[in-house]
């Protein structure tokens, strides 16, 4: 699994990874099962996703926890889901009800990832395609649980090819059934490369300009120090590299202007200095642009207003105000009366971003869970998808914020919801340094491209800044640890994929079949 995964894996690795698990299974008791499985996912997890090992407090000093306990976490909800499976597949003395079980059971195990408050889908099995876009065309119709399903079904049909050669020691069948599961790799990439071949052919006329902007600010050393004033003389001066009088946008990436002493209050956010600058330049620089960037925005109420809330003493007085904080992104225009658009970030990163289950694991923990990523204040977050609105061009924009660009059917509500055109990413991937993180980061991206069949524009604090096209390939980029622009013309438009449409329809079948086989085992218990 660890050899087959992004960024520099070889995907068809995956398709033999879990051959010696689910070989050994067969014979071995169920405690021997969990433990075999626990190593075997804890390996995976550990070199997959090494790169969180760099992750660091905010007194500079490495968060080995950071790295420990999703790696351990997510290995022992694997483990319990491959024992699981076991336990049923021979408790209903049947292979084929079994496998159906662990396949179905699998899905629903990362359709809970994507949606509760320890959400970790970075190692989704469809994920593992994301360096191979020709692979995975066909993600249009299923998402990442399409190619989850291929990669089980596969394994599995090639393990029972060795369990039947051990039975019959037919070796004529063994090449037969190997050359047949084999088959079942290259008939989705054939399919997949039809896709992409017959997708070449289709041109939009309406297009968006678009600068992106990577200024290249270390997160642990420069982030927090660096001024309010400096911060907007280094954005102008990238800006001033591309300066066009064309209506276009402009793109910076998520918390350019962080919590330190920069929140904007979303009452007053037209009247903010941040802003005013901003339209000001605008106006005399992009008379026809729309500056796009990531922002902490916050909101004061006299009350407590939801579960993030958290009390403050205002003036002298000392009363008491409930402040929510958000990670934001606005969009600014160059007129007085447009509004300022802004999204809430929804998908937050856990114990960064988010205290999980904070009623159970509160009393116990304190807030060492939120001591990473510059932060102890747990974030609000949206409650539904919002869109930008470019004045001139008349586009609409789903506006994605770092973490929310691994989910899937989040991403493409928008788009089904909201009816948006094209897509962009901000994010800040540099608190892992120049590691595996903001490579698998990027290319996670280009899969929500072929999902949605939309252009992607990517603004990345230190990188990779990247423009991805609707097959998922990336036109231009800027490499990591470089401050620069990039400028591109995005092609934009409405078409809603089988994706958009129907979402994650692949885990309401396994719900259904998983069901089915709890009402079997519950009637074979009893009669």
């Amino acid at each position: 699994m660890s050899l087959g995964w992004p960024t520099n894996g070889n995907p068809i690795y995956l398709f033999i990874a879990f051959i010696p698990l689910l070989y050994v299974e067969n014979s071995l008791r169920n405690f021997y099962i969990f433990f075999l499985s626990f190593i075997t996912f804890l390996i995976w997890n550990a070199t997959s996703t090494w790169w969180l090992s760099y992750s660091k407090r905010i007194n500079g000093s490495f968060a080995v926890e950071a790295y420990l306990a999703p790696v351990l976490l997510n290995s022992f909800f694997m483990s319990i889901v491959f024992t699981f499976f076991s336990w049923i597949k021979k408790y209903v003395k049947s292979k084929k009800i079994g496998y159906a079980f662990l396949v179905c059971l699998w899905i629903l195990f990362e359709k809970i990832h994507l949606e509760w408050e320890l959400s970790w889908p970075w190692l989704n099995l469809g994920n593992g395609f994301s360096n191979h876009i020709k692979w995975i065309q066909w993600y249009e119709y299923t998402g990442t649980l399409g190619g989850s399903v291929w990669i089980w079904i596969v394994n599995i049909g090639l393990t029972e090819s060795i369990l039947k050669y051990e039975k019959n020691r037919n070796i004529s069948s063994l090449y037969l059934k190997i050359v047949f599961n084999i088959g079942k790799i290259f008939l989705m990439i054939f399919i997949s490369n039809l896709i992409y071949i017959k997708y070449e052919e289709k041109k939009y006329g309406k297009f968006v300009d678009t600068l992106i902007l990577q200024p290249n600010i270390d997160p642990y050393y420069q982030k927090y120090h660096i001024s309010k004033k400096n911060l907007i003389l280094k954005l102008k001066k990238l800006m001033n590299q591309k300066i066009s009088t064309k209506s276009m946008m402009i793109l910076s990436p998520e918390t350019t202007f962080h919590g330190n002493g920069n929140k904007i209050s979303i009452k007053n956010i037209k009247n903010n200095k941040i802003v005013s600058v901003f339209r000001n330049y605008l106006i005399n620089k992009y008379p026809n642009a729309v500056f796009i960037t990531g922002v902490e925005l916050f909101s004061l109420h006299k009350e407590k207003k939801s579960k993030t809330s958290v009390p403050i003493f205002i003036g002298k007085s000392k009363n008491i105000q409930w402040i929510d904080t958000f990670n934001s992104v606005i969009q600014i225009g160059i007129k007085e009366n447009d509004n300022i658009e802004y999204h809430h970030k929804s998908k937050l990163v856990p114990a960064v971003e988010i205290f999980p289950y904070k009623k159970i694991f509160g009393p116990i923990l304190g807030n060492t869970l939120l001591n990473f990523g510059g932060t102890v204040i747990e974030l609000g977050k949206e409650n539904y998808p919002s869109i930008f609105h470019h004045p001139h061009l008349k586009v609409k924009i789903a506006p994605i914020i770092c973490y929310e660009s691994v989910f899937g059917e989040y991403v493409s509500n928008f788009f089904k919801k909201k009816n948006a055109e094209l897509m962009i990413i901000i994010t800040n991937d540099g608190w892992w340094g120049n590691s595996d993180g903001h490579k698998q980061h990027m290319h996670y991206a280009r899969i929500r491209a072929i999902e949605n069949r939309k252009y992607i524009a990517r603004s990345a604090n230190t990188g990779i800044s990247c423009f991805i096209n609707d097959k998922g390939e990336i036109i231009s980029h800027i490499p990591y640890g470089k401050e620069g622009i990039l400028y591109n013309r995005i092609y934009v438009n409405n078409k809603k994929t089988f994706y958009i449409k129907h979402g994650d329809f692949i885990y309401k079948i396994s719900l259904s079949v998983i069901i089915i086989i709890l009402f079997y085992l519950f009637y074979i218990s009893i009669f």
